[in-house]
């Protein structure tokens, strides 16, 4: 098998400049991920950024460069706040209800102030997505 530990290849036989050294562990999740469909994909690198962020490991610069995002498979495609799940219409739905932004952040402990300036930015260059949101989920909340 190309690529073992420390050979600084993936599993695939390409050169990997950033990993010095590569578990067996790491081989396994490189090989299964590559077949992995590419929704699929994207969940597993939300949660796997998730669990970081949830245990104090820094973003890297490349998880805060895109502060909204659609990723497929992720929150029906809805343009969430960076790799998490939190829709920026559920945060619109929030203001509209008279909650402020620094009890957005108490309740999303995750977001930052950048986050929400994003959101907000996202809210006004993309009203008619965001209203349609609401409107599905609200009708969607009705009928469960």
């Amino acid at each position: 098998m190309a690529g073992g530990a420390g050979s600084g290849r993936l599993p695939n036989g390409k050169a990997c400049g950033s990993l010095r050294t590569v578990s067996i562990f790491t081989q396994r999740i490189l090989s299964e991920m590559e077949t992995a469909p590419e929704p699929l994909q994207a969940e597993v690198l939300d949660f796997v950024l998730f669990v970081k962020a949830r245990n104090g490991h820094p973003a890297t610069v490349e998880d805060t460069r895109t502060y909204i995002r659609h990723t497929p498979g992720v929150c029906g495609c809805e343009a969430c706040i960076r790799r998490t799940r939190i829709a920026v219409w559920l945060l619109e739905e929030a203001r509209r209800s008279r909650v402020n932004d620094q009890d957005l952040l108490l309740d999303y402990p995750g977001l930052t102030s950048e986050d929400l300036k994003a959101a907000w930015d996202y809210v006004a260059a993309h009203g008619d997505e965001i209203e349609n949101a609401i409107r599905a989920n609200q009708m969607a909340r009705a009928f469960s």
